[in-house]
């Protein structure tokens, strides 16, 4: 296998660079980095794709749209450029004990409103014609450009790969392309295409059903390229989703903290305050009622009304007792009249003693009333009581009723003006807008690639219609029928023995996924092992209790980090033959997951590393980890007065001086 080194990359009059800047990118094995430093818009992407379109030209943006890539380069296409947009990679490879080094070049130069591309590979300064011409199976036999992603990549977008939904088609294509497997697929291919094949003697019929094949099976080939084309797109798309997502919910929060949760209460504030307005009215008119009642003033009385009382009950035995005399009086006079009838000689002593006796009764219940009539205490006792209850309930409700009154007051005082929020609601409703236009993106990406699959579903159900029509006619030939029988017994061993040979290969991937993972996770016991399903390839990961941990749970970090660890493992199968380029890798991690990045990935990954941050990304004590294992180091300076962007070489510190 070959092994490729970029030495020297030139770029001119694209994106920021307008005057011819060249980069010496030839590093030491031992410390394979080269750092390059630049504040964002200074040319660091331009510079990744720069070194991506170099190598592999438009099948490194997208091999089925060629439109993308011309789009691409007319928008890097500086304005005020006085020659020809120009880029120039030159690379060292090495094959078995053969060295050369050959420089590609791709010139763009203006036609009208477009622009026409010029490329050439040169050896020793002269252009190779052999080479140009095969430049592009060349390179893709070193690393295929549908790979190329893998090893020039952004840190920022790299977490996209972490999703489940496309993680398991990235491991399956790339562990196919690296296990060679296309040669399967050819073989699979031509055996195909001598199934189309059949006798001309077949007549019309047999030359119709094959050219429909033909057709069924080249328009299914493109479908396919533009189901992958979308699917990188999806996955940028839902990347650009979460990032709006997310900036909505944060600038939310603080406009919460200034008062914009207020505000959007102000109407439940004034219909609360109203509401505790007509409560405080209506507990003042129970007030008011309760206050009515006649017979309140007595509860004002006190003791007086246990004194009254108390002479209301005698007064009223008093005229008990003297109801009492009269009747007892009465009572004499008939006793008397009888005894007199009856024995006259004791009725005198009778009489006597009766007398006597009403005289003490008299005696004993003399009171004279001092009340005048009226109605009995107690009768009027329980609507005293009822009386004094209600006013006491009408005085707790007035003061709770004035209590929220003030509270719901206190609330409407803190709403602020809506003037002072104008600035807050205007970028509340450009973030909004963000995450509407990103969610419309998506749903137009997911609907076309939804289009996308159900066409592919048909041309195949097509397709192999049309085959099935092809075996029937073919079946007339005896010699052309086993054929047939034996291309399919072919297909289908091949078909199985390319799903064990992947099969094998999901436990060994998961094993190193999860070694690179576990060394660059700050927390050692986050996870115990990553898992590939050996048929679907799809991704999961244990916790420490051997419980599935849903990739939700992962911070944006881990989840970058975890797409990190599967790029790692992929690259390693290629046992560090490509130079790997990283864009802004750091940006999201904290100190001590970068030190773990530099030291277990940019350190073993390749023979070559390049790694583009920005000012604050490669400092102190991770500046200084990075600088154990780096050959050089650029600064890519942006000139406002010339409206450029300057490489320059900085000088760093020798190994012994870098090692404390």
């Amino acid at each position: 296998m070959a092994k490729l080194t970029i030495t020297q990359i030139s770029i001119e009059n694209l994106g920021p660079f307008r005057e011819r800047q060249t980069l010496d990118l030839y590093g030491q094995s031992s410390r394979p980095v080269t750092l390059i430093k630049a504040l964002n818009g200074s040319g660091k992407t331009t510079l990744l794709t720069a070194l991506q379109i170099g190598l592999y030209g438009y099948k490194a943006i997208n091999p089925g749209r060629r439109l993308e890539y011309d789009q691409l380069v007319a928008g890097l296409q500086r304005k005020d450029a006085y020659g020809n947009a120009v880029i120039e990679v030159t690379v060292a490879v090495e094959l078995g004990a053969n060295s050369q080094t050959l420089t590609i070049r791709r010139e763009w130069m203006p036609r009208g409103t477009n622009l026409q591309e010029k490329f050439s590979v040169l050896n020793n300064g002269m252009v190779d014609l052999e080479f140009s011409e095969t430049w592009d199976e060349f390179i893709n036999g070193i690393l295929p450009a549908e790979l190329v992603k893998l090893f020039f990549f952004d840190g920022e977008k790299i977490e996209a790969l972490a999703n489940p939904d496309l993680l398991p088609d990235l491991l399956r294509r790339a562990t196919e392309v690296f296990l060679g497997l296309g040669g399967i697929d050819a073989l699979s291919n031509d055996l195909k295409a001598i199934e189309r094949r059949g006798s001309n003697k077949k007549g019309d019929g047999f030359d119709e059903i094959r050219s429909q094949a033909e057709e069924f099976d080249s328009q299914l080939k493109q479908v396919e390229d533009e189901i992958a084309m979308l699917t990188q797109r999806q996955a940028s798309a839902l990347l650009d989703l979460d990032k709006a997502q997310q900036k909505l919910e944060q600038f939310t929060f603080e406009a919460q903290r200034k008062g914009l949760n207020a505000y959007q209460q102000a109407a439940e504030l004034k219909s609360q305050v109203k509401s505790t307005e007509e409560q405080h009215k209506q507990a003042r008119a129970n007030l008011a009622n309760a206050l009515e009642d006649p017979l309140l003033p007595l509860a004002w009385l006190g003791p007086f009304w246990n004194h009254y009382a108390e002479q209301w009950q005698q007064d009223r035995q008093a005229h008990h007792a003297t109801l009492l005399i009269d009747e007892f009086a009465k009572r004499d006079r008939r006793i008397l009249q009888a005894l007199t009838n009856a024995v006259p000689e004791a009725s005198q002593s009778i009489a006597e003693l009766l007398k006597q006796d009403l005289a003490q009764f008299s005696a004993n219940n003399r009171h004279t009333p001092i009340l005048q009539p009226g109605a009995d205490p107690a009768e009027i006792e329980p609507r005293l009581a009822q009386a004094r209850s209600q006013l006491k309930k009408s005085l707790a409700n007035i003061e709770q009723a004035a209590h929220a009154l003030e509270k719901a007051q206190q609330s409407i005082g803190q709403i602020p003006a809506e003037k002072q929020l104008s600035e807050i609601f205007e970028e509340l409703q450009n973030r909004t807008k963000a995450v509407s236009s990103a969610e419309a993106e998506l749903h137009r990406l997911n609907k076309i690639l939804t289009e996308n699959r159900a066409s592919q579903l048909n041309l195949e159900s097509r397709l192999n219609g049309a085959m099935q029509r092809l075996r029937t006619e073919l079946k007339e030939s005896a010699l052309e029928s086993k054929a047939m029988e034996a291309s399919a017994r072919a297909k289908k061993a091949l078909a199985i023995f390319r799903e064990r040979l992947l099969a094998s290969k999901a436990h060994w991937l998961a094993e190193m996924i999860t070694a690179e993972f576990k060394q660059l996770l700050r927390k050692r016991n986050l996870i115990s092992q990553v898992l590939i399903d050996p048929t679907t390839y799809e991704v999961s990961i244990q916790d420490s209790n051997g419980h599935t941990l849903p990739m939700e749970r992962l911070s944006a970090g881990e989840r970058q980090l975890l797409a990190i660890s599967v790029l790692s493992a992929l690259i390693r199968e290629r046992k560090g033959r490509f130079p790997v380029v990283v864009d802004t890798p750091l940006a999201r991690l904290d100190r001590q997951h970068r030190e773990a990045l530099i030291h277990n990935f940019f350190a073993k990954i390749s023979h070559q590393v390049l790694v583009l941050s920005t000012d604050e990304e490669v400092e102190g004590p991770v500046y200084d980890a990075l600088q154990h294992h780096m050959s050089r180091e650029y600064a890519l300076t942006f000139d406002d007065v010339k409206n450029c962007t300057i490489a320059s070489l900085k000088p760093i510190q020798t190994l012994a001086e870098a090692t404390p």
